[in-house]
């Protein structure tokens, strides 16, 4: 059980470090959420399995009676706003500093 205790410890100061770094950096940071949002839409545009796959466990049942496609469509939505309101966010700080 201690050595569970000591990972766990291990990964909470490296996550620590990284938030800190990310509040320290926030150019950089929100430029690194741009690149992962963009990465993972371009998974969904080119039909990659692991970019595709809904596991939501049920909590959106709503979506069990829809088509993979519609599903695809909606994922491509939700990511192309997600990612333009990151990249005007990001716009509105670097024109800040």
């Amino acid at each position: 059980m201690n050595g569970i205790t000591e990972i766990w410890e291990a990964v909470n100061s490296k996550a620590g470090e990284f938030f800190e770094w990310a509040q320290a950096n926030p150019k950089i940071s929100h430029l690194l959420g741009v690149i992962l949002i963009a990465f993972w839409l371009t998974g969904v545009l080119l039909r990659r399995k692991w970019a595709c796959q809904w596991t939501y466990w049920g909590k959106l049942w709503f979506f069990d009676d829809c088509k993979p496609k519609t599903k695809r469509r909606i994922y491509i939505v939700l990511l192309s706003t997600i990612l333009i309101l990151c990249l005007i966010d990001l716009f509105f700080l670097w024109s800040e500093g």
